[in-house]
């Protein structure tokens, strides 16, 4: 790393922060921010028109940093980019843990000033050791002492799950998205044009930290090669990296450059050398959370033999060809498993070769077949449908008794398992999947809205759980 770790650790967690700039016109959005901090909270502001309405959200304003009679842990940056070197260098004066550089019109803008400018603030902080995040960043996100770059951030709890972002709207997004998931997020990081700290400063800082699990990246670009993907083959081994690589296509490159002055490199490459290296490739937000989901809460499963149980035959092989497209078995179940599904099987037209075709609900047989299909030696996960999406409407009952029969099957069944629920119209629904997404989170239970979505975080699941048993 280019600071030390108890640098970043002072920088990532501190106890004091203090927002440079922040204005009425924009709703003084930093501050309120961090109304969910745990620590103390300055405002730095010489606008006289600015200072009022500061005041009266209770936070106490200074002219300068110099001026704040504590210690400062963490200053974000809200200034014009000409004022920006002056404010860096109070931050080095007063010795700050961390410095985020909200401001732009940087390298990113693609002028002259701009770069000349990027270049002096890094210089600055480089030989005064001041860990400087972006410019043209969204800084920090840890949620367990509720320091916020967005104002709807959830606040107070902690998970396994780390996030490095060159991208602060993708840093946003994961957040939201991951709460929404039930998937606990450790902290994000976003950095902007990464003038002094990137993607490979962050990955080694959060690789030793025994606490995050499972880290996920976005990234436009990378400074050293080498030393990223050295890096990564170091960690992979120990952790899973989820790696979304940003600019894949010639416009995309053009927007990257424009994004956070980004020069991209080849998709084809890059895709070569995350494979090697064991990280876990992905080209969209909800593939990132799809696949960090499904391996915050299934066990490590290297077979690839599938059991399904569907609801009706039409979907049963639509999920069956899913699942195959992504490289799984359904196979055929041992002799024993058919003698015991010939025994409870009695509704007309169901089917139980796998798929297992259940036809009308029937509690008993869904739990009767989830352990059928949990003791063959032939399957190593289970795919459950929810059922069609007529199941979601009016006053019916047969969601709550789904949730029952999953809920109860769980301490049952000693294999992994994902739940389904298919809405053909997931607007009109949303109520209904969301009480089976928040009911299902509690128990550990993947809930997938697609098959192919279910295939695809199953199918980089096992192919990180072979590439961890074969270097291990």
């Amino acid at each position: 790393m280019r600071v030390s770790r108890e640098k970043l650790d002072r920088a990532f967690n501190p106890r004091t922060v203090a927002v440079v700039g922040d204005r009425g016109k924009w709703d003084y959005t930093w501050l309120r921010n961090m109304s969910t901090f745990k620590g103390k909270v300055f405002s730095v502001q010489i606008d006289t028109k600015e200072i009022p309405g500061i005041e009266r959200m209770g936070i106490p304003n200074f002219k300068s940093l110099m001026e704040i009679p504590e210690e400062v842990d963490y200053v974000v940056v809200s200034v014009p980019r000409k004022v920006s070197p002056a404010v860096i260098k109070d931050c080095i004066k007063k010795q700050v843990g961390g410095v985020s550089m909200f401001t732009s019109g940087f390298s990113e803008s693609g002028s002259p000033e701009g770069r000349d400018l990027e270049r002096l603030i890094a210089q600055m902080a480089r030989e005064a050791g001041l860990v400087l995040f972006g410019p043209n960043c969204m800084g920090v996100y840890n949620p367990e002492i509720g320091l916020r770059f967005l104002p709807d951030q959830s606040a107070g709890e902690k998970g396994p799950v780390a996030f490095i972002s060159q991208s602060g709207g993708h840093g946003g997004g994961f957040s939201f998205g991951a709460k929404a998931h039930g998937i606990g997020i450790n902290k994000v990081i976003s950095f902007g044009n990464g003038a002094v700290l990137e993607s490979t400063d962050f990955l080694e800082y959060f690789s030793q930290d025994d606490e995050i699990k499972i880290i996920a990246m976005y990234i436009e670009d990378v400074k050293d090669g080498r030393r990223f993907f050295e890096l990564l083959r170091e960690t992979t081994p120990r952790k899973p990296v989820l790696i979304w690589k940003g600019g894949r296509t010639t416009e995309g490159k053009r927007a990257a450059s424009s994004h956070t002055g980004a020069i991209a490199g080849s998709a084809d490459t890059w895709d070569v050398l995350i494979r090697q290296c064991g990280a876990i490739g992905v080209t969209s937000l909800d593939q990132m959370i799809d696949v960090a989901k499904a391996l915050v809460w299934l066990p490590k499963v290297t077979g690839n033999g599938v059991g399904i149980i569907g609801w009706s035959g039409g979907q049963s092989v639509s999920m069956t060809d899913a699942i195959v497209s992504a490289g799984f078995r359904v196979p055929l179940l041992e002799e024993e498993s058919y003698n015991k599904f010939r025994k409870i099987f009695q509704s007309v037209g169901a089917s139980f070769r796998n798929p297992v075709d259940l036809g009308p609900m029937n509690e008993k047989t869904v739990e009767s077949s989830m352990e059928i299909l949990a003791r063959d030696s032939n399957i190593d996960i289970l795919v459950l449908q929810l059922g069609g999406a007529y199941i979601f409407r009016g006053e019916d009952q047969r969601i709550t008794n789904r949730l029952r029969i999953m809920l109860g099957a769980k301490d049952k069944v000693n294999k992994p398992f994902v739940a389904l629920a298919i809405s053909a119209d997931p607007y009109a629904d949303r109520e209904a999947l969301n009480t089976l997404n928040l009911e299902l989170q509690k128990a550990g239970i993947p809930l997938y809205p697609s098959y192919d979505r279910a295939a695809y975080a199953l199918r980089k699941v096992v192919d990180y759980s072979r590439f961890q048993q074969n270097v291990g």
